[in-house]
């Protein structure tokens, strides 16, 4: 794989199209004005009594420039991300955050307003104004919160305060991926540059003096910031707290319950099956350790590649790895995944001063735009897959909703991503080669559950704790968080995995956790995906009709709604043993190939 040390240096080819959104900065400072303007002029709508016409007229305003902010702020983000030592975008991203936060204070008497309305008032508006109807479930859904929306001044302030929680993991993202210098290792008789963004890759490298080479200069580095990055996770653990606080939330997890529509029944679920099942989860790296025929199983070792497969893939040939592998999904869906290669949706390569790992950004008016650091690692050809899966989705959702709709919970969200890299996974396990491109793809498919599965269970309830923690009054510090990590990984994986050195600060590199409790989406939505994935394989009659059916469902349905589409329910415990279940025959299935048929 190529190596570029800077942006300039990336082919416009593998680098993603923004102007879609704005043709340039210059448009974008434009479309920037007018906005601006158009923030002052909300001030216009008679706050104390609007009536149902009104109400009307309101929302559509409301709604056009939240769309209008949302694709401001998604090209500033965007455009930062790849070019983090660009102050341009970090200018950009600051003023777009500074007029959100007007607009939600112009826009903050709404839902007061309707809050103090009896329900028999609220239930008149739609006789009133039968235009309303369009926006029934966003009203009901702002109606429910009655007891936690405050005054209009209330709201303001909230506002105010909530305008930068943005920024401590911007700041966190920025020394751990631009300003930090980690050193150098040497790979095959050639210095490579330690980043954030190929760390993983390194430690997928066959030779052990590299991996452990980079963990170490990576780790020592990482240990020498670990009180400022508690400092600023502290922080934003803390406003979350205090917010659910003034919002009369006995706790912030409760507020998150509220805000996502699933029963806490669900969760437990889920950590008790992580519980009960731990001992498979060590079976797992147990696994790892005699593949790799290691006396000692590191942290550093549990990312390298079990077989002797040593492949590299250009971008273009994972694409097409990826088009064949998911053609059970039939056509309409292929052609929305060649859209996203097509109209260079993706920002592949990876370099010093780019955001490390991968994500994709919609908006509700756009396509997604996907960031990766691609090195040509299978990984990495599963991550272009996971985040196609996210953009797909959004493609349904925005054909088959109105703009106010077409939000997807992060708990239903997941499904779409992790699916596709179960079914590329199986690809490779069925058609295959040779013997070790089989075993690779059932790696894989065990790798890609235990990171979602359990790895995420663990690490959510580390930041439940870290939430619990604060609440009664406590200081998120270094030394606390070293020791969660370090006894959750004793409860859980006991001996399997020695404890090196650095091993307990895996939370300073987990950006989730300024995601507020999006860690537990990965476990439920990897269960459902594993499912879906069979079923689909399967053939099960119908199933892929609903399959669609569950992609094209916007926000005005709840994820168990959603989930329903599909026949599954969340609170079934059998959802979760099922998957763990499927994971634990899939090591045996690997074990039987591998000892010699």
């Amino acid at each position: 794989m190529i190596e570029y040390k800077n942006r300039a240096e990336v082919p416009s080819k593998y680098r993603f199209d923004l102007s879609d959104f704005f043709a340039s900065d210059a448009q974008w400072e434009e479309e920037f004005l007018k906005t601006e303007k158009q923030v002052e002029e909300i001030k216009t709508f008679q706050k104390e009594a609007l009536s149902a016409k009104e109400m009307e007229s309101f929302l559509e305003k409301d709604i056009e420039l939240s769309n209008k902010i949302l694709d401001l702020y998604v090209y500033a983000y965007l455009s930062h991300d790849v070019d983090l030592e660009v102050d341009t975008y970090v200018e950009m991203k600051n003023k777009i955050s500074f007029l959100d936060t007007q607009f939600e204070k112009e826009t903050s008497f709404f839902e007061p307003f309707i809050l103090a309305m009896s329900k028999e008032k609220f239930d008149s508006l739609f006789k009133e104004n039968p235009e309303l109807e369009q926006y029934r479930e966003l009203l009901e859904e702002i109606y429910q919160l009655k007891g936690h929306v405050l005054s209009e001044k209330e709201e303001k302030l909230i506002a105010a305060l909530t305008e930068t929680f943005s920024s401590y993991a911007n700041i966190s993202s920025s020394l751990i991926n631009s300003e930090h210098h980690y050193g150098t290792v040497s790979v095959d008789g050639h210095l490579v540059e330690i980043a954030s963004n190929n760390l993983r890759y390194l430690k997928q490298n066959k030779d052990p003096k590299v991996r452990k080479t980079a963990y170490q200069k990576f780790g020592k580095i990482i240990a020498q910031y670990q009180n400022t990055e508690s400092d600023l996770l502290n922080q934003y653990v803390r406003n979350n707290v205090n917010i659910a606080h003034i919002r009369n939330y006995p706790s912030s997890w409760e507020a998150k319950l509220q805000s996502i529509h699933i029963s806490n029944e669900v969760f437990e679920n889920l950590k008790n099956t992580c519980k009960t099942y731990k001992k498979v989860w060590q079976k797992y790296f147990k696994l790892i350790k005699e593949n790799l025929k290691l006396k000692t199983l590191h942290s550093y070792d549990t990312t390298l590649d079990w077989g002797e497969k040593d492949e590299s893939y250009t971008i273009e040939e994972a694409e097409n790895i990826i088009c064949t592998a998911l053609q059970p999904l039939g056509e309409d869906y292929l052609k929305k995944l060649k859209k996203v290669f097509e109209n260079h949706y993706i920002d592949y390569c990876q370099y010093k001063g780019k955001v490390s790992g991968g994500y994709s950004f919609s908006t509700y008016t756009h396509d997604s735009r996907i960031v990766l650091s691609f090195n040509g690692s299978f990984d990495n050809l599963l991550t272009i897959a996971h985040e196609a899966g996210h953009n797909v989705h959004h493609q349904y959702v925005f054909a088959n909703n109105v703009p106010w709709y077409r939000d997807t919970s992060s708990f239903v969200a997941e499904v779409a991503s992790l699916t596709n890299e179960f079914l590329v996974n199986a690809y490779l396990a069925k058609n295959g080669k040779t013997k070790e491109e089989r075993l690779q793809g059932i790696e894989h498919t065990l790798k890609t559950f235990q990171n979602n599965f359990f790895d995420a269970i663990m690490e959510a309830e580390i930041e439940q704790k870290m939430y619990a923690y604060v609440e009664e009054g406590n200081t998120i510090t270094a030394t606390y968080l070293n020791t969660l990590v370090q006894n959750a990984k004793k409860e859980y994986l006991g001996t399997v995995i020695k404890k090196d050195e650095f091993t307990n600060l895996s939370w300073v590199t987990r950006s989730h956790y300024y995601m507020h409790f999006y860690l537990y989406s990965y476990a439920l939505c990897a269960s459902v995906a594993s499912i879906v994935a069979r079923k689909i394989l399967n053939h099960e009659e119908g199933f892929l009709g609903k399959y669609k059916t569950f992609l094209s469902c916007g926000s005005n349905m709840y994820p168990e709604q959603i989930y329903a589409t599909l026949g599954i329910d969340l609170k079934d415990k059998n959802v979760f043993k099922e998957a763990v279940l499927f994971f634990d025959n899939q090591m045996e299935e690997y074990k039987k190939i591998k000892e010699g048929e």
